[in-house]
């Protein structure tokens, strides 16, 4: 009885010691796959322009913007929006298996005339980061020309309602390079005289376009001083002009916290061959 006990305590250990070794390496393996997180290649783009004579660093024509879109499905890419990117973080969500993220700043009514049509072509999501300031005086203007105009409220409020376009802060109106770098704190400005200031630009943003979760800094001048003032306010991915590649993990060790996304700027005078070797997008 004893020596039947005795086998019987060794077959358990045993199965026990395998188990632990072989039975749960699916969990270990989501374990570590969270652990290490996604990469995430993000891609900035400006203006879209059938003139061709107008390409540069932030001008790209519709055949080109096509290609890059082309070329990401053919590398198995699949575009996210920035809940995704949030509930992940979360550790609430999943991401594809080579997520990307494709954005478009500044609010260029040419967004909607020619990047529109191609995203839903090839079944793209994007974000258009919008800066009040140009859409309002677009719509003051009432010259919806997609050579020179900004999306007004309504273009934007029409982008969101058709699940394309994700709509992101760009600012209310600190988009210049005058006495205020951009959304950064000026020289000799106190913490709270920032603070303050880019709390009221965001809330006139808020105001004219409703809550967003995306962050665009002009220019990619970042002050970290303003990133309570948006975790107050429900934004939960900050992008900036850095070119390098992005990590996103999913062990909620980021949860309710600011996403640092860097994005890759898609100049017009390069093949989109080019351009994805540099971003790392392969």
């Amino acid at each position: 009885m004893r020596k039947l006990a005795l086998i019987l305590s060794v077959l358990l250990l045993t199965g026990i010691f395998l188990y632990s070794l072989y039975g749960n390496s699916d969990s270990k393996a989501a374990s570590a796959e969270l652990s290490e997180g996604v990469s995430m290649p993000a891609v900035m783009y400006h203006s879209v322009l059938m003139d061709r004579e107008r390409t540069g660093d932030y001008v790209i024509t519709p055949e080109s913007l096509e290609e890059d879109l082309k070329y990401l499905k053919s590398k198995g890419y699949t575009a996210v929006t920035p809940k995704e990117i949030a509930d992940y973080a979360d550790g609430v969500g999943e991401m594809p298996e080579k997520p990307v993220l494709i954005t478009f700043d500044d609010g260029h009514l040419n967004n909607m005339t020619y990047a529109l049509p191609l995203l839903e072509k090839y079944h793209m999501k994007a974000v258009v980061n919008v800066t009040g300031a140009f859409s309002v005086q677009s719509e003051q203007e009432n010259d919806p020309n997609p050579s020179y105009a900004y999306l007004t409220q309504k273009d934007a409020a029409l982008l969101s309602d058709g699940n394309i376009f994700y709509v992101g802060c760009h600012t209310y109106n600190m988009h210049s390079l005058n006495n205020r770098q951009g959304a950064s704190r000026m020289d000799g400005e106190s913490v709270d005289e920032y603070t303050s200031a880019f709390a009221d630009d965001t809330d006139r943003w808020t105001e004219l376009f409703g809550e967003s979760l995306v962050y665009a800094f002009p220019y990619g001048l970042v002050s970290k001083e303003s990133y309570p003032v948006l975790e107050s306010r429900g934004f939960r991915i900050v992008l900036t002009c850095r070119e390098t590649g992005n990590v996103i993990y999913g062990d909620g060790s980021m949860r309710n916290k600011l996403v640092i996304v860097d994005r890759y700027n898609r100049s017009g005078l390069v093949q989109t061959d080019e351009f994805m070797r540099k971003a790392g997008i392969m």
